[in-house]
């Protein structure tokens, strides 16, 4: 069974569902805070359109969420006490409210006690560049996953594509292909992740970082005339703030075709 099939069913298991869940509405120039009854242990949202950030280091009652135009998505958060809070979110030019107090009949159940939370999630995942089988279930799941592309360029009949972005524990996995259309072999010199910080024309206060992935699967080397080839990095997490980019760099090794795609 996959992993993340693993994770739906566990936590579905130990849940007792009393409460339907509820629509937030966010946008990306407004925080909504969210102040929960009991601290926050996690939380996680399902597209990386939305990102709620709360204190991991010291557990704390308040949450901050925001969201971009796109898909609606959702939240789940866990608090100390065991009790379980799932959200619908969806994005709205104009806010309904700035704050908002979850109450504890909102939960959508509890966690048994003597199942400790870290049981919901997988164990962190480990050192760098280790290849591992926790990487590679999560990778092969997302792989399988049938989402419509975040960004595609073309360029030379060779079109890059940002397929997906899952945020999972500690890392985020990226989803990406490439594909063949035009009468040429092409072999893969390298792929490169960046994220960028204000404006190229400005270089004082431009700054371009390499990201560099704890793992890749099923990379390809050379994508054959009329095929595609869907692969994954596995990166540290992250989110891409409103004046950030993200950009993905593919070049040809033997050759000159080189596509540079930006996403935000």
């Amino acid at each position: 069974m996959r992993p993340f099939t693993l994770f739906l069913f566990s936590l579905l298991s130990h849940l007792t569902l009393q409460a339907q869940s509820d629509t937030l509405y966010v946008n990306d120039t407004h925080n909504l805070v969210l102040i929960f009854p009991e601290p926050i242990t996690r939380a996680v949202t399902g597209h990386p359109h939305y990102q709620f950030g709360y204190d991991k280091d010291t557990p704390e009652r308040l949450g901050l969420l925001q969201g971009h135009a796109g898909a609606d998505s959702n939240l789940l958060v866990l608090t100390e006490d065991g009790l379980a809070y799932s959200f619908a979110l969806a994005y709205r030019e104009r806010l309904q409210e700035g704050h908002r107090f979850v109450k504890v009949g909102e939960s959508i159940g509890t966690v048994e006690p003597e199942k400790p939370l870290d049981s919901l999630f997988q164990n962190p995942m480990p050192s760098l560049g280790s290849d591992t089988p926790q990487y590679r279930k999560a990778s092969a799941y997302f792989l399988e996953r049938n989402r419509s592309a975040l960004k595609s360029k073309r360029k030379d009949g060779i079109i890059l594509s940002l397929r997906d972005m899952a945020y999972y524990g500690k890392e985020t996995y990226i989803v990406m292909d490439i594909e063949n259309r035009s009468d040429i072999d092409f072999e893969v010199d390298f792929v490169q992740v960046f994220k960028t910080h204000g404006n190229p024309r400005k270089k004082s206060s431009y700054q371009k970082l390499a990201m560099e992935p704890l793992y890749k699967y099923l990379t390809p080397g050379l994508v054959k005339v009329g095929q595609k080839q869907r692969f994954i990095y596995v990166l540290p997490k992250f989110t891409v703030g409103n004046s950030e980019k993200l950009v993905v760099e593919l070049r040809e090794k033997r050759g000159s075709r080189h596509i540079r795609l930006h996403w935000h």
